[in-house]
């Protein structure tokens, strides 16, 4: 039963007309992201590892700042508390309702940081290609051309990516914690939800979002409070010590505990939690 509200919760999100907004997503991704690096490739002769788009995207304020937003648009009415769901609801227990809400977060988190790795791939074709390590065209670009040490691309991937994480390691920390962000996001909602304040939980993230922004911009010293700054793994590492500015293992537990609260919140307050 828990998995078959989930996956009903995921069937209705992927119909409804708010999927539209991964279309403008693709337009903003290729514009800010994909150009670029294409650009860079012609310059350079060289073409880029297929990740590198992802690496980047995942990597980038200003996408970490734009794609959140467009997944709260995605979940603004989650969880849904029309069509089948007040059969759900009446019919199971509300602790199975419950979980069946917090499987469908994992779903549409793991739906939309999918999204974004596959998307970025193919808008990079025919410039891409399988490398063990990342391209020349990203890690030689600024002794090729040491006049465009403040271009775009540098900011895009910069130093501390390709200096202190293999390939693999980045692909990696990118997808698992570009998911805990969304996942976390979700669970605020749904915690809200529960508490029948879901304006709430939808504003909190909002301001979780724009204020984790400024404060990665600034570099702010309470700039670890947030999550946007955990899910920046570049910003763990300086540019050419191996010693981290933030260990990766700590992101990790900040997502996991914050995370492991909001769900078992949300079973506990659910109980008293009626659709309306």
């Amino acid at each position: 039963m828990v998995f078959q509200i989930a996956y009903t919760e995921l069937k209705n999100l992927l119909r409804s007309t708010k999927i539209i907004v991964l279309g403008v997503f693709l337009l903003f991704l290729h514009m800010q992201i994909v150009l670029p690096l294409r650009e860079c490739s012609e310059l350079m002769g060289k073409k880029l590892s297929w990740f590198e788009p992802f690496i980047a995207a995942s990597n980038s304020g200003m996408v970490v700042l734009i794609f959140p937003l467009f997944f709260l648009v995605m979940i603004a009415d989650f969880p849904n508390e029309g069509g089948i769901s007040p059969f759900f609801h009446v019919r199971c227990k509300k602790r199975t309702w419950v979980l069946g809400q917090i499987l469908f977060a994992v779903f549409a988190s793991l739906f939309v940081t999918g999204f974004v790795l596959v998307s970025s791939m193919v808008l990079l074709v025919p410039k891409g290609a399988w490398f063990s390590g990342f391209s020349d065209a990203v890690t030689k670009y600024v002794s090729v051309f040491p006049e465009r040490a403040g271009d775009y691309i540098t900011q895009l991937l910069p130093e501390n990516v390709y200096h202190q994480m293999t390939l693999k390691t980045a692909v990696v920390y990118s997808v698992s914690l570009l998911f805990c962000y969304f996942l976390l996001l979700a669970l605020v909602v749904l915690f809200f939800t529960m508490l029948n304040h879901k304006l709430a939980g939808l504003l909190i993230d909002g301001a979780l979002i724009l204020t984790g922004t400024v404060a990665c911009g600034f570099r702010l010293e309470g700039m670890w409070a947030f999550p946007m700054t955990h899910t920046i793994s570049w910003l763990h590492y300086t540019e050419y010590f191996s010693e981290p500015v933030f260990p990766i293992w700590g992101s990790y537990l900040y997502f996991s505990v914050l995370i492991v609260i909001l769900a078992a919140g949300s079973l506990i307050v659910g109980k008293r939690y009626e659709i309306i």
